[in-house]
């Protein structure tokens, strides 16, 4: 048979239209979001659009093998095979429904990507490789559903079967069995990817399955009649039951998230005195970033603040937080610009006190100080507008009390402020 007379008799024709267009739904109402916050981080941008999508692949998949495999079961084509073995004709049966799992496992990853204008990278494809291997492997299961069951019973019910197993695999309390589905429940964060581990847990069972259910139809040869069905059913139950039991070994003392693997980002750095070094990725904003700590940092020196940072990196990728060692800052200079309150991040790390625990309502008056100096004093006003252990009697005390320090004399603000650094500490917990 041509192949354009295949496609044309093949069920992954009529239904390739709904496909598409369920496809590019979901991912303008459910993916397209996380993807524009990815900062175009590409494994984040595959894992994130694959994640719903993964079981409206694999139930389709699975219902057109269903369905393709009983219209196979009604011809003598599927008996006789006098020209062609059945793997053969499974796989002439079988490859136009795949294509179809593939191309909605694919094309929301495509879409991501090209919209970001981010190249994949070949850690950042193995939840999309996985997925289109279990995607084959239900189109497998399918077809020997559809070899024993009529097609208008078992492609509608294993299609219902196959989304809903899939789709509320993380939402149970089962940590095991969402590591075991084929749908990768975690998107990797700026600095991680995928680990082999959950990849071969995800794959391991459905592809088992597809194994096993294959053992049943594909001919045995060399044993007496009586003995190869007993052997074909015996073969693929220990087939079954050891890539089960194999996953489950792997993910039993795993919780709610896979482990993942964590990469080193390239990063661009910029200056000296102080060096700011960003992630490739975000690095663009690398000289407006650095003009704006060397600025605030100025005018942290000229109030009398002694910072001491000569190098400054994003925090992004390693914890996503403020560390400070010695002269060596990390700062959450990406989220930070893009907030548009950089500026105070740099205040928060300038000011520095003598102890772990400072007394919070000194920290909040030098911090409010800095802030005033540094020209952030908008950015101050909102972190004390949504700090929910103020109310409105002790957000106009700090008012007053930085009122009347910012009208004093230059040197006594000076001396006020290392003086309610020491006090803090007094009155907070004590010395480091």
């Amino acid at each position: 048979m041509r192949l354009r007379t295949r496609l044309r008799a093949h069920s992954a024709l009529w239904a390739a239209p709904l496909a598409v267009a369920l496809t590019l739904l979901v991912y303008h109402t459910v993916s397209a979001e996380p993807a524009a916050d990815s900062y175009g981080y590409a494994p984040t941008l595959v894992a994130g659009p694959l994640s719903p999508m993964y079981a409206f692949a694999y139930a389709l998949t699975a219902a057109l093998g269903a369905w393709e495999g009983n219209r196979l079961s009604r011809v003598p084509v599927w008996r006789l095979t006098p020209n062609r073995s059945r793997p053969r004709i499974a796989l002439d049966a079988l490859w136009p429904a795949v294509l179809l799992g593939w191309l909605m496992l694919t094309l929301p990853v495509v879409i991501a990507l090209v919209q970001q204008g981010v190249a994949p990278t070949a850690a950042s494809l193995r939840p999309l490789a996985v997925g289109l291997l279990v995607c084959a492997a239900y189109a497998v299961i399918g077809f020997a559903v559809g070899l024993r069951l009529p097609d208008v019973i078992a492609a509608p019910v294993l299609a219902v079967v196959v989304f809903l197993m899939v789709a509320t695999a993380v939402a149970l309390q089962i940590n095991w069995w969402r590591h075991l589905v084929g749908r990768y429940p975690y998107i990797p964060e700026f600095g991680e990817v995928a680990g082999w581990p959950s990849m071969a847990a995800h794959a391991l069972p459905t592809c088992a399955f597809a194994l096993a259910a294959a053992l049943l139809w594909l001919p045995v040869r060399r044993l007496p009649p009586r003995l190869g069905p007993a052997v074909r059913l015996g073969l693929a139950a220990a087939v079954a039951a050891a890539g089960l039991g194999g996953a489950y070994a792997l993910v039993k003392d795993w919780g709610a998230d896979p482990p993942v693997a964590h990469v080193d980002i390239p990063v661009r750095c910029a200056g000296e005195n102080p060096r700011v070094c960003m992630p490739e990725p975000t690095a663009d904003a690398l000289p407006g970033v650095r003009a704006e700590v060397v600025g605030t940092l100025g005018k942290l020196d000229r109030a009398g603040v002694d910072h001491g940072a000569t190098a400054v990196r994003d925090s992004l990728g390693r914890g996503d937080g403020t560390t400070i060692s010695g002269s060596r800052w990390e700062l959450p200079l990406t989220d930070a610009e893009r907030r548009g309150d950089l500026g105070y991040q740099v205040v928060r790390a300038a000011v520095r006190f003598p102890c772990a625990e400072p007394d919070p309502m000194s920290r909040r008056l030098a911090l409010g100080w800095a802030a005033d100096k540094a020209g952030q004093s908008e950015s101050f006003a909102r972190v004390l507008a949504e700090d929910p252990y103020l109310d409105s009697t002790r957000r106009e005390e700090i008012a007053s009390s930085l009122g009347t320090v910012l009208g004093q004399s230059a040197e006594d603000q000076k001396r006020w402020y290392r003086t309610t650094l020491t006090q803090a500490c007094t009155v907070g917990g004590g010395d480091r």
